[in-house]
């Protein structure tokens, strides 16, 4: 298609005056010869040039549809009789002239130009830092000069032709939506992806005059109470037990209302199950305040107890990196929430949550639509940028066998990494930039504003649901205290912290603006916190009495298995054989070519060898007892999984699960064709760290399928110490949480 078939909107910064000349001339000439688009553009133009709509002589439109002729009394009054004498009808107001069309046009072309400048860019002039520390000046693109409009032009209407929902605005209509848009409390980060679909979505719900972040009273009020709770919490946390090592939210208080907002949304667009990753910071609060732990089992682990029966073993772990499961209900709908359990190593237990998803989403038949189950990582801001294996999990977001179908990122951007400042942190401007590496969109929010963070988070879920993309919300706040409660963080970020110490509470702003709105009187903040704090100091007394009853442990698909109970040895005489008939029909499957497919010569030999092997029961290599072990599985109805670097063919050429048709290259794996089970293997990414946390996740979910994962080569297996460490060889020790990842 060329350029004159294409939307005046989506070239706009692309075309000159005088294409829009040679275009205006073919219109004229004959209205039919230029596409609809354009058509209606130069209409609208020479409307602008004449004047008024109500000055057009081609208004009221005389001819119209049925319906529309039939509601129009205009159209219902009788034709007016002629005038006595015969006298001349009025004259038509005068046609546009050519020049009236050049300067509507180029008005018209530098206005779109202002406004997709405004899509792109806005987000730079955004009011995000509730410090007041990060310069954000005007960029000088997103001003009315930049694109040649003086004072005298500011007023003077100008065609947009349905652009931010007007036909026509002044500049200064158009700068006051443009700002209102694009830089007030949100941020959106957006015109890097490469589907128009997207990006209209987004236009659609961000865009235009009337469009402003509101919730109802009761909404506000419920906003501001899970902030208020929030911070309690963290409060009361720190008056009970002073100078312990809690990691709080304090600052990032907004947070808490943004999850409620997840999986309230989440649930009405479909979601069943959301599993979530995070760090440390703010991990008790979302244990508390999300996940609703009890408050009980918070205080007493506090005191030095555990959450499990005392007769459990395993060292245990430290409050915030320990996980938990429960179930919420929002509006008649109930929503399954996990929160995987994680070490020190920041953005480790990222893998580990996409690989449960995509296992649960297997167990719920939901691999298609990825609706029902979600993931849900939270970051801090210095990670996000700097640990590699944050763009190793973006990557599997659009690949087989390793898709989710999105994943909702919330960064908590404190504006510092314990000590580092971001400049010294990352080379980019933020540290979301690494996700447009896959088209996802950025919501850069004020973390002052819990509205503004609802919103955000009301639009990701929106927007994950439908296009099954990944998402970031990267909500600019600030850390009260030091990395940790016993820190000083004064020694190297004096002048951040004298602003901080200034800086009301996140609650204490939204109260006051609520009141200010007339939402709430002055009572009822302090009301809730009196309430909630109380219902906090009598959980607080029944923690000291807390009694673990049942361990959190083999539940659920897990459910029928155990921890061994006896010695090694004993684990090991069980009967692993299979009747010869069942072996000749995985012998038959696995060296028999269907009909129609071609394979490789030399791959023709193997299998010509494996069934020599089946015939006389001798010479099994390893790969072939491998596909039989496999084989076996499957017919019992177990699931099968391998994952790895060339798993198809296999690195040495040994395995050849996988049959490339020599004339089409499309794919046959014979274990795909014993009944029963489910048989995947994978190509993964290059990546060991990664993807062995992917598939350590998906075993995490999956306890009747065999997972298994490879690399390459014997030596990549250190690219994934972290893993190995951290989860694999110490998970059921720390977490009680067993795992048969091979």
């Amino acid at each position: 298609m060329g350029v004159d078939g294409l939307d005046f909107a989506e070239i706009a910064g692309g075309v000159s005056p005088a294409f829009v000349e040679t275009m205006y001339a073919k219109f004229k000439a004959d209205p039919s010869a230029v596409e609809g688009g354009w058509r209606q553009w130069f209409e609208g133009l020479e409307s602008t040039a004449t004047g008024p709509s109500w000055a057009n002589p081609r208004w009221p439109l005389k001819d119209t549809d049925a319906l529309t002729a039939a509601l129009d009394p205009t159209q219902m009054e009788p034709a007016p009789k002629p005038a006595r004498g015969g006298g001349p009808a009025p004259a038509a107001a005068p046609a546009a002239s050519a020049a009236d069309i050049a300067r509507a046009a180029n008005d018209s072309i530098r206005a779109m130009l202002l406004i997709r400048t405004y899509r792109v860019r806005g987000h730079l002039a955004a009011n995000l830092d509730p410090l007041g520390l990060a310069k954000q000046e005007l960029p000088a693109d997103l001003t009315p000069e930049y694109h040649g409009f003086v004072e005298a032009d500011m007023d003077r209407p100008i065609f947009l032709g349905g652009t931010l929902g007007l036909e026509k605005a002044t500049i200064r209509e158009l700068i006051a939506i443009l700002r209102r848009n694009y830089c007030g409390n949100v941020g959106l980060e957006y015109m890097h992806i490469a589907d128009v679909e997207e990006r209209r979505f987004l236009q659609e719900r961000l865009e235009g005059q009337d469009k402003a972040i509101e919730f109802s009273p009761n909404g506000k009020k419920a906003i501001l109470s899970k902030v208020i709770e929030a911070e309690q919490w963290e409060k009361f946390l720190g008056k009970k037990y002073v100078g312990t090592k809690r990691f709080g939210l304090d600052g990032g208080e907004s947070m808490i209302p943004a999850m409620e907002a997840i999986i309230k949304y989440g649930g009405q667009y479909g979601v069943r199950e959301i599993v979530y990753g995070m760090a440390h910071r703010g991990r008790l609060n979302m244990l508390a305040n999300v996940m609703a732990k009890p408050y009980r089992v918070i205080f007493h682990e506090f005191a030095g107890g555990s959450a499990n029966p005392d007769d459990i073993g395993g060292s245990g772990d430290v409050k915030y990196h320990l996980g938990t499961s429960t179930d919420r209900e929002f509006d008649g709908i109930s929503v399954h929430m996990s929160l995987v359990a994680n070490p020190s190593h920041l953005e480790a237990v990222d893998p580990v949550v996409l690989g449960k998803v995509r296992a649960q989403q297997t167990n719920r038949n939901d691999l298609e639509n990825h609706e029902q189950v979600l993931p849900v990582l939270l970051h801090g801001d210095a990670a996000f940028a700097g640990q590699g294996i944050v763009w190793e999990c973006l990557g599997f977001s659009g690949i087989r066998g390793y898709n989710t179908g999105g994943c909702i990122h919330f960064i908590i951007n404190n504006q510092i990494g314990f000590t580092t400042s971001p400049q010294f942190a990352r080379s980019s401007p933020y540290p979301s930039d690494v996700a447009k590496g896959v088209m996802a969109p950025i919501f850069h929010v004020n973390g002052d504003d819990p509205e503004a963070v609802t919103f955000a988070c009301k639009m990701a879920i929106e927007y994950r649901q439908k296009f099954k993309r990944d998402v970031v919300i990267d909500m600019w706040c600030y850390r009260r205290f030091g990395h940790n409660e016993g820190d000083e963080p004064s020694f190297t970020q004096p002048l951040m912290y004298a602003k901080i110490k200034g800086h009301p509470g996140v609650a204490d702003l939204y109260a006051k603006r609520l009141e200010g709105e007339g939402v709430i009187d002055g009572g009822f903040a302090a009301k809730h916190i009196a309430d909630f704090t109380a219902h906090l100091e009598d959980e607080f007394s029944a923690g000291a009495t807390y009694k673990a009853n049942k361990a959190d442990w083999f539940g659920g698909r897990w459910s029928g298995l155990s921890a061994p109970v006896e010695t090694e040895s004993a684990r090991r005489n069980v009967e692993t054989g299979i009747d010869k008939k069942l072996f000749d029909s995985l012998g038959r499957t696995l060296t028999s070519v269907p009909e129609g497919l071609t394979p490789h010569k030399t791959l023709l030999r193997v299998l010509d060898a494996k069934a020599n092997m089946f015939k006389s029961g001798e010479n099994f290599d390893w790969a072939t007892g491998e596909a039989l072990a496999f084989g076996s599985l499957l017919s019992e109805g177990y699931g099968v999984r391998l994952s790895g670097q060339d798993s198809g063919r296999g690195t040495f050429s040994q395995r050849h699960a996988v049959w490339v048709d020599q004339t089409d290259e499309r794919k046959y794996v014979p274990l795909n064709e014993i009944p029963h089970g489910r048989f995947e293997v994978l190509d993964s990414p290059l990546s060991e760290y990664g993807v062995l946390g992917f598939e350590y996740g998906y075993a995490l979910a999956d306890p009747k399928s065999l997972v298994l994962w490879e690399a390459q080569f014997g030596d990549f297996v250190n690219g994934a110490q972290i893993m190995i460490d951290q989860f694999i060889a110490s998970g059921e020790s720390k977490w009680l949480r067993a795992n048969g990842l091979v």
